[in-house]
């Protein structure tokens, strides 16, 4: 993770736990700064600019880390077992995500993530994510395959679809693990993972009855 300084630091700690808490659009800058122990007003101003700044830097470096994980599991399956098959795919792209529901840190991620992808403020469309993960790019070429029956525009829609649906499922996890008593027994870490990567390839592989694409 880069390293911030201890000001910094604080104030993105603080953030995420408001805004984790309470909603994205709920806190006020005023609060981040009493809740990080900050005693200078323009102390977010300073570090970051602006409040989108401080929002986007709270993805940061979790999304780097994601990125770089994805990146080398792919560099290793590329050089060693061959051809990337559509499962295994949806597996790299999922499996360094679910491994943040095992932490507490994590899981606040997971559940921001479902947020920022609700709003239209930050997130234009669910596949804006293509843009900032490289990792994403290489895996939705492996992935394509799966995408080769159906017509450019229902294809297009599913890679969308299926982007915002893994997050909201992640989030919604997060959210279950962190619930007491939980609305219902949540799944083993392992169990979730492979139930989630079932129902990805299933929404890339199903055939379509759309008539009209355009």
């Amino acid at each position: 993770m880069t390293p911030h300084a201890p000001g910094r630091e604080a104030l993105l700690d603080a953030a995420a736990l408001l805004m984790d808490e309470r909603g994205i659009d709920q806190v006020s800058l005023n609060e981040i700064n009493r809740a990080s122990g900050q005693h200078n007003r323009s102390a977010i101003q300073y570090h970051f600019g602006s409040r989108d700044a401080l929002v986007r830097e709270l993805f940061t470096d979790t999304m780097l880390a994601v990125d770089a994980e994805r990146s080398a599991l792919l560099d290793h399956l590329e050089t060693s077992h061959g051809p990337v098959g559509v499962r295994t795919a949806i597996e790299v792209v999922i499996g360094p995500l679910a491994r943040r529901l095992r932490t507490p840190e994590g899981r606040r991620y997971l559940r921001l993530c479902g947020q920022l992808l609700n709003h239209p403020h930050y997130t234009k469309d669910a596949r804006d994510a293509l843009q900032t993960n490289t990792s994403i790019i290489r895996c939705a070429e492996h992935a394509r395959p799966g995408l080769a029956h159906l017509p450019p525009a229902i294809a297009i829609e599913r890679a969308s679809q299926l982007i915002a649906f893994v997050t909201r499922a992640l989030a919604d996890q997060a959210r279950l693990l962190d619930t007491d008593p939980p609305p219902r027994p949540p799944l083993g870490p392992d169990a979730f993972t492979i139930n989630l990567v079932d129902i990805a390839l299933a929404m890339i592989t199903a055939p379509t009855a759309t008539r009209d694409t355009a």
